[in-house]
């Protein structure tokens, strides 16, 4: 029912999974694939990497060493991975997971990451940070 179809939908952008832009808005990618993007915690971290430095390009590893050095307990999942299992999620996993809701541009030649700042995606970081703090 969200999704969207027809003109409009970003089938013109550049890439990514269809509809998942709304070129009406500027390129912003849809609530939904947001939503699905800001869903799990290595995402959010990766996000909130580059709202936070002001970084616009980091490598899988660099983010790979971020994710291992912030990793939270009580989540069911394994505790006390190395950056290289975090580098083999984010490169098959994670960062394709947000080039395709245009959050990021990830090229897997280069391992690299690029972030152009994203409006709707800050805006809900910034809710979802906020929520952590009250909660923690």
């Amino acid at each position: 029912m969200s999704e969207r179809t027809g003109p409009g939908n970003g089938e013109s952008g550049g890439g990514g999974v269809q509809g998942a832009h709304d070129n009406t808005e500027g390129d912003r990618p849809f609530i939904d694939a947001v939503f699905d993007a800001l869903a799990d915690w290595r995402r959010r971290e990766v996000c909130l990497f580059f709202r936070e430095t002001d970084v616009s390009t980091a490598t899988v590893d660099e983010l790979a060493m971020l994710l291992a050095g912030c990793e939270p307990s009580g989540l069911g999942e394994p505790e006390g991975r190395t950056p290289d299992e975090f580098a083999t999620e984010l490169a098959e996993t994670h960062l394709p997971r947000l080039d395709a809701a245009g959050v990021i541009d990830y090229d897997d030649r280069s391992d690299t990451v690029r972030y152009w700042g994203q409006p709707t995606v800050e805006k809900w970081l910034e809710h979802v940070t906020e929520v952590d703090s009250i909660n923690s």
